[in-house]
């Protein structure tokens, strides 16, 4: 008897967890470089003396390539394949998949947060000619001329990655390599890969998973009221 109501426990919480990764894709779905998240719930039984079963929950981060849209601005930039852009937030570093950037008044690259692009070899990535140009290796042309690369790096493994909002990771550094699989695209914005008809499937199917847990509730509730009902009448 006690399992139905942990079976109930493990399937709500799991249709939780399902329903906060779909809010957050359809919150970032016009969100330059989002990438999708899923959720997926294993029920263990614990053999620590009686605790029943337990959900654990775990996310996992979607990495396949969004659409490159032209916006013909120079400053918009995208990657194509599984590279990401090295930025400095504060004190600190990011990884992100591009988006719109704009020259701010020290002449550095910064994204709409104000974290700067940079450059290959470390540093900001400064421009200070009128025409920019940026070639599908990353290598900076002021006025034709070649003045630094941005600095481009790919994962080891996905799984490094922790999301810290929109399009932005954090990873420890000796966990990414130089990119050589990616190509830079100035003029584009890569589209978020989530898919609002697949998401609202997945919400459905989890309201109804979250209904199914909600009935073996219920039905455990009724066997108690009628073994209760019957041992006092049996006295």
């Amino acid at each position: 008897m006690p399992g139905l109501i942990d079976s109930a426990r493990v399937i709500i919480s799991s249709a939780e967890n399902r329903m906060e990764a779909i809010a957050q894709n359809v919150a970032n779905s016009s969100t330059a470089g989002f990438k999708r998240q899923a959720s997926f719930s294993q029920a263990l039984n614990r053999l620590d003396g009686g605790g029943g079963d337990t959900a654990i929950s775990q996310y996992y981060r979607d990495f396949s390539q969004g659409r490159l849209s032209e916006t013909d601005n120079p400053l918009d930039l995208a990657i194509h394949g599984p590279g990401l852009f090295l930025l400095r937030d504060g004190d600190h570093f990011v990884y992100s998949r591009g988006g719109h950037f704009t020259v701010d008044s020290e002449g550095a690259l910064s994204d709409g947060e104000g974290r700067i692009l940079q450059q290959s070899g470390g540093g900001d990535l400064t421009v200070k000619g009128v025409s920019i140009e940026i070639l599908d290796d990353g290598t900076l042309l002021e006025d034709g001329l070649p003045t630094a690369q941005l600095a481009m790096y790919e994962p080891g493994d996905a799984g490094a990655l922790a999301a810290i909002g929109g399009s932005a990771f954090s990873a420890a550094a000796e966990t990414m390599t130089d990119a050589s699989r990616s190509q830079v695209r100035q003029g584009f914005v890569e589209s978020s890969n989530v898919v609002a008809s697949d998401e609202m499937i997945a919400m459905m199917a989890t309201i109804r998973q979250a209904e199914s847990g909600a009935r073996v509730a219920q039905f455990y509730d009724q066997l108690i009221g009628q073994a209760i009902t019957t041992f006092r009448s049996s006295r």
